[in-house]
C-alpha cells in the first residue's frame, strides 16, 4: 500500500510539472514604441473605419442631398461640412458611432442648405 501511494504522488507531481511547462507563454509587456507593422495595422485600420463610415452614410437616403466629410485623427472621427436639417445631422453622428469602434465622433457638421418646405431647426 506504501508503495501505491508513493507511486500515485510521484504521478502527480508529473502531472502538474508537465502541466505548468506545457502552459502558454506571453510575451513580456514592454513600454517600447509601436514598430512599423503595429502603425501600418493602426493606419490600415483607421483607412477601414473611415470607409465604413463613408459607404454607410452614403448609403442612407435621408443623407443623399449632404456634404459630409470623415476624417479619422487619433483616437477620433470628425465629421464636417454640411447637411439639410438637424434630423440628418443626428442621423450622420448615429451612423459615424455605429461604426467608429472605440474612436470617439465629434461632429462639426452645419445644418444649412434645407428646403423651403424644410427650414434648419
Amino acid at each position: 500500500m506504501r508503495a501505491f501511494s508513493i507511486l500515485a504522488l510521484l504521478a502527480l507531481t508529473g502531472v502538474f510539472a508537465v502541466a505548468q511547462y506545457t502552459q502558454p507563454q506571453r510575451p513580456p509587456q514592454s513600454d517600447m514604441p509601436p514598430t512599423q507593422q503595429d502603425q501600418s495595422k493602426t493606419a490600415t485600420s483607421t483607412e477601414d473605419v473611415q470607409g465604413e463610415i463613408q459607404a454607410a452614410l452614403q448609403k442612407e437616403p435621408t443623407l443623399a442631398s449632404a456634404n459630409i466629410n470623415v476624417q479619422v485623427t487619433g483616437q477620433n472621427v470628425e465629421l464636417s461640412g454640411t447637411v439639410p436639417n438637424r434630423d440628418a445631422k443626428d442621423t450622420a453622428e448615429q451612423i459615424a458611432k455605429a461604426h467608429a469602434g472605440s474612436l470617439g465622433v465629434k461632429n462639426h457638421l452645419k445644418v444649412g442648405g434645407g428646403s423651403a418646405d424644410q427650414p434648419p431647426r
